[in-house]
């Protein structure tokens, strides 16, 4: 093996051919690429929801009291008051953030922001429409 370099440890080669190496690089980096590929497919495919977050599609699955409960919840946990929703409207996904917009018996209109890793910010919705940022709208 004279003017030859040391053999590659994943593929082989050692500088004779390069075709074959070539083959042995490229095969199995196209099967990951397919695989993870239909991977993506298949998980959009079976998501149940309208959203890219999985906290807000757990909610939005929920039927209508099962909704009004989560959020009412989730309203307390930030330290608002809300007895119950009798208004819910998925407004759009934010990056990885997922955007609502809730009517709660006893305190009005709010904006929730669901984060990727289920953090949750929530805004009262009059101040928002008065700089101008309607509340039951589409994003």
């Amino acid at each position: 093996m004279e003017g030859f370099s040391r053999p590659c440890g994943s593929c082989g080669h050692a500088g004779g051919n390069a075709r074959r190496a070539l083959l042995w690089t490229l095969i199995p980096s196209g099967l990951i690429l397919a695989a993870t590929a239909a991977n993506i497919v298949h998980t959009e495919m079976s998501r149940e929801g309208s959203s890219r977050n999985t906290y807000s599609n757990a909610i939005e699955v929920q039927d209508a009291p099962g909704r009004s409960v989560a959020f009412a919840k989730l309203m307390r946990d930030t330290g608002q008051p809300c007895d119950a929703t009798t208004r819910t409207m998925f407004r759009g996904d934010i990056g990885a953030n997922a955007a609502w917009a809730i009517r709660c018996t006893d305190s009005g209109d709010w904006f929730i922001l669901i984060a990727g890793n289920g953090a949750v910010r929530v805004a009262n919705c009059g101040p928002m429409e008065e700089a101008g940022t309607p509340c039951w709208t589409r994003i």
